[in-house]
Formats: structure tokens, sequence, C-alpha cells
């Protein structure tokens, strides 16, 4: 016997030397299946359904790839880290409210000290949160930037599914410190935060401060933010950001420091407005429902923006952070406070270049009169604009520029767009530093633009009602260049064909004769 037990011994530590010596990972200690919490559980029980956990910090320290932790209802007065990984898009790990019930992570019971995000995951990957309210979480002290969920780091597979988040606000000193909805921050230069999933999520009552409702920064890749209700914040909705940085400096080392191949789509956002944000004083209309700054290779579609300060921009405020490649199509935007779509970069900063805008719908935009009518460009390269329909405001503003012609915006065509505002063809206007405020004639005169471009009443279905399809006799019907071709698969803002007859039709819609 004590032969045998010698020989086991030493085939025992050969095996574990062999495990060490080829870097053979040890067993896995972590749980796999379905778990349960409860907040009558106990983090002493097993984590089964009749014997749940009571708190979700628990699961997230010990289940494995390949689980689902099933949250019952309750309101969960915790931050909690997620410190478990899954393998695999088919072997995740899962955080879901069980059964549909309404579950809360609420953090008024502990402050931003404890943890900054109520939710904070990092250097994870294949993680899913599904169906959770995350609430609450209010911080004065600038030292802390908060969030609900905060992404950080690097890794794969992070999806954000039909969760709500809200009353996440900085109530500090002005433009010292903010709160974002949910923040993504790939702080690694070498490997990024990719296959990010934001989709069905419902934002709102973000007190952002120098934030923003959703945020990407840094090394983020190959994203899709899709089908969300992004409403009532204080500040930009949508941030895809290049050049960033975190406390002072880059978001992460190295080129990549910028969010990009990515799609931002079907969302409706509303109501995005710097109006009563300390940290931008005065009549600072600056917050867009979705901003592409600095960004990279990024299509924005089929989204609904109503009543933000800007609709739609794509531009750079850092110097080394061109905004290059941005697709802003087959969009309705309207009642903007300050402009439907914006392109350029910032002033002091980079340039939006190889820029497209298209086939997008643009109605009564800049409401407070400022100057900028359905869209405004400056500092621009390579850009194309065609295929709108920009029907204007009060102004009769449709196009302005502040250097149009001149060394900050070239290489720029706009063309079979149609144009239309309240003062018909003698009232409607467009601007530009060499053209000064012309009427579309003159407009074309001066800058060669728009040749295939017209005048005329859009004729919505039903414009009052936000009902902006298109009616039998519209002149949008088939206005768009006839050599222009949808991609494969491309559809409206309806979901039909993007091309049916003789060409496309201008606007987010394509009309579709009902038998």
């Amino acid at each position: 016997m004590r032969k045998m037990f010698i020989i086991n011994l030493i085939l025992a530590l050969s095996i574990i030397l062999l495990s060490a010596n080829t870097g053979m990972p040890p067993a896995s200690t972590a749980l796999s299946g379905d778990f349960y919490v409860s907040p009558e559980g106990s983090d002493r029980n097993p984590g089964t359904e009749e014997k749940p956990w009571k708190t979700i910090q628990k699961a997230a320290n010990s289940v494995g790839p390949g689980s689902t932790v099933h949250i019952m209802a309750g309101t969960y007065y915790e931050r909690v880290t997620i410190n478990v990984s899954g393998v695999s898009a088919q072997e995740p790990v899962v955080f879901r409210n069980y059964q549909g019930d309404k579950v809360v992570i609420d953090g008024s019971q502990s402050d931003a000290s404890v943890q900054e995000d109520l939710i904070h995951i990092a250097n994870q990957s294949y993680v899913k949160l599904v169906g959770l309210e995350i609430a609450n979480n209010v911080n004065e002290d600038p030292a802390y930037f908060v969030a609900g969920i905060g992404i950080w780091g690097k890794g794969e597979g992070i999806e954000i599914r039909n969760c709500k988040v809200h009353g996440i606000r900085y109530t500090g000193p002005a433009g010292k410190s903010g709160a974002h909805g949910i923040a993504v921050y790939g702080r690694d230069g070498a490997e990024p935060i990719s296959g990010l999933i934001i989709d069905g999520c419902e934002i709102w009552d973000i007190q952002c401060g120098l934030g923003e409702a959703v945020a990407l920064s840094g090394n983020v890749r190959d994203f899709q933010i899709t089908g969300n209700a992004i409403h009532d914040n204080d500040n930009t909705g949508v941030a895809l950001i290049g050049g960033g940085t975190f406390k002072g400096e880059p978001v992460c080392d190295g080129s990549d420091n910028m969010a990009r191949n990515g799609f931002v789509g079907k969302n409706r956002i509303e109501k995005n407005s710097r109006a009563g944000n300390k940290s931008f004083p005065g009549a600072d209309y600056g917050a867009a429902g979705i901003y592409a700054d600095g960004a990279k290779d990024i299509a924005i579609a089929y989204n609904e923006c109503a009543r933000n300060d800007i609709g739609i921009m794509a531009g750079s405020e850092a110097n080394d952070a061109d905004c290059e490649n941005i697709v802003i199509r087959n969009n309705v935007i309207y009642a903007s406070n300050s402009c439907g779509i914006r392109v350029g970069g910032d002033a002091r900063g980079g340039w939006a270049s190889g820029c497209r805008v298209l086939n997008n719908t643009l109605y009564y935009n800049d409401k407070m009169k400022l100057g900028n009518g359905e869209i405004s460009v400056v500092k621009s390269r390579d850009l194309l604009v065609s295929g709108n329909i920009f029907h204007a405001g009060g102004q009769n503003l449709c196009v302005s520029s502040e250097h149009f012609g001149k060394n900050n915006v070239y290489n720029i065509a706009f063309d079979n767009n149609l144009y239309y505002g309240p003062g018909g063809a003698r009232g409607l206007r467009f601007k530009g530093a060499d053209t000064g405020l012309v009427g579309l004639n003159m407009w074309k005169y001066h800058t060669k633009q728009d040749a295939g471009s017209k005048l005329a009443d859009p004729k919505f279905a039903d414009a009052a009602r936000d009902d902006f399809r298109l009616l039998q006799n519209s002149p949008a019907i088939d206005l768009c260049d006839p050599a222009y071709m949808p991609a494969e698969g491309e559809r409206d803002m309806d979901g039909n064909p993007r091309l049916i007859g003789k060409a496309v039709d201008c606007g987010a819609y394509e009309f579709i004769l009902k038998e």
C-alpha cells in the first residue's frame, strides 16, 4: 500500500509540474449553469432557485462561462463589479432579470468613493446585461466621474440589452466633472473593446455636466448602438469620440485612440439639450443627438432625432483627430434648437473629411434662429451632400457655411437635394462666406453646387404629426441621381427597398403606392 501511495504521489506531482511547464491553466473553480439572486436570499446559499444568493456581487464573483444569473424582483442597493468573463458568444456570462421581473440596481445608499460606476466591467469579455434598471448614482465630488454602467480597458462581446439607465447625475462645481449613463473607455492601446452591443435600452435623466448620456472613447471598435430611446438628458445623447482624454491624459496610447467601425441605427433620440447644464453657461445649444467627434468609419442611419440642440454632428474637437468617413443616411431630424446636421471640425481642432450626408429628411430645425439652418458646414473636405430633403423653419434658411469656397471648406459636392421653406421660392435662403445670404439660383451660380437640386414643397404625409412619408405627388420621388445605386440590401426608414422606380427618392422614405 505504501508503495502504491508513493507511485500515485509521484504521478500527481508529475502532472502538476507538466502543467506548470506547458503553461496549462489550473482547473477552473468557477461555477457554470443557472443561478439565482433574490433580496430574500443569502450569499451562504448555493445560488439555486430554491436557495438563491442575496447579492448580485456574489454572482459576479462566482459564476463561469456559459452561466446565466437570474435576478429576481427587487431593489438591490449595490455597486457591482463584474469579475467574470464568458469565453465566446455561445458561452457568455449573462446577468438578467428573472422572468421579466423589475430589477433595480440603486446607488442611492452608497457614493462614488466606493465605486464610480453602478455596474463596473473592466477587462472582461462576453458579458451580457439584460432587462436591468440602473438608477440613482448622484455625485457632487469633482474627483469622480460617475456612470450607470462603465466598461473599461479591453475585452470583446459585451452586450447591454433592454436595460433602463436613469438618475445618473453630477451635481458638483460646473466644468469640473460629469456623469454618463453608459461609459465605454478603451484604455488599452494594443487590444480594443470590440463587439460591443447596446440595444433596446432606455436612457434618460442623465445630468451630464461634462459627460454624455452614452459615450464611447478610446480604443473601441466594431460596435452597434441600435433600437434605443435616449431622451431628456442635458448633453449629447450618443458621443463617439476620437482623441479623447481621461483625467487630462489620452484615453489610450497609440493611433487607435478613437471609436471606429460602428453602426448607430434605429434609435429614437429626443430632447438632449444643454439648456440648464451649468457646465455650458449662456445660450449654448451644442448638445447633439448623435455626435461623431474625431471618430472614424461609422454609419449613422435610420435614427429619429427630434428636439435636440443639434440632430447629428460629425466633427472633431481635437487637433490630432480628424473625423473621417462618417456616413449619415436615412435619418429623420426635426425641431432641433440649433441645426439639423452639422459637419465640420472645431475651429481650434481637426477636420471632418470624407463624410457623406445621404437621403435624410430635415424639417423645421434651428428653432432658436441662430443662423445655422437645416445643415451647417464648417472646416470640412471631401464632403458629399445628396438626396436629402431640407425643409427650412421660420428663418427660411437651408444651408449655412462659415467658409464655403475658402480654405476651410473644399472638395464639397451638394446635389440632387430638395429644398423648401415657409417662404417658398422667394423667401428661401442659403448662406456662405463668399455668397452672403442668397436664394437657390444665386447659390447655384456662386458655388457651382446643387445643379440637380430643386426647390419645391416635398408634400409630406402629415408633418404636423411628425409623419414625413411622401405623398404620391411629391417632387422628391425619383429625384436622386439616377446613377446612384444603394448598397445591396439597403432599406429606407420604414424597411422598404431603397430603390423603387427610376431612381431613389429624396429623403429618408421611399414612396410606395398602396393598392
